[in-house]
């Protein structure tokens, strides 16, 4: 999962970026929520400040959470091919 969070940090800041070049933006943050299906979750911050003088500051954050279901409960999951 972590090569799928950084291509959505890129993505993000690419949006920030955007942003602040069709509008100007002092400042703007960004946050996405993912949630998967073993129950784990993770929360990507984007920060963009201080954009109008020469002293951008930027700022990343992720937080993930484990799999709330054991991988014994995720072999529920797995759909059974039938042979005729």
């Amino acid at each position: 999962m972590n090569y799928e969070i950084s291509q959505i940090r890129s993505v993000l800041k690419e949006a920030l970026v955007i942003a602040w070049t069709l509008d100007r933006l002092k400042g703007a943050t960004v946050t996405l929520k993912l949630s998967c299906s073993d129950g784990s979750t993770a929360t990507i911050t984007e920060t963009l400040d201080h954009l109008s003088d020469d002293t951008e500051t930027s700022g990343s954050s992720v937080k993930q959470s484990p799999s709330t279901r054991s991988a014994v409960d995720q072999l529920g999951d797995i759909k059974k091919n039938t042979w005729f």
